[in-house]
């Protein structure tokens, strides 16, 4: 796992999102460090929903 990766999972983690919400999220952004650092912004200011996350997600894959 990229560090970005890593900061991801234990920003998730600690939010308290599932383990499934968790993977799928990392493996589907995978390496794009910026759609990670998305991800990680949106979540530290929004506190989303994991409904929400999915949302982002298919946003960031559209780009």
């Amino acid at each position: 796992m990229s560090p970005k990766q890593k900061a991801l999972y234990a920003l998730m983690e600690d939010q308290g999102y599932s383990h499934a919400c968790i993977t799928a999220t990392i493996m589907l952004l995978r390496d794009d460090r910026y759609a990670l650092d998305d991800m990680i912004l949106f979540i530290e200011d929004e506190q989303p929903t994991e409904e929400e996350i999915i949302e982002k997600t298919a946003e960031l894959l559209q780009k």
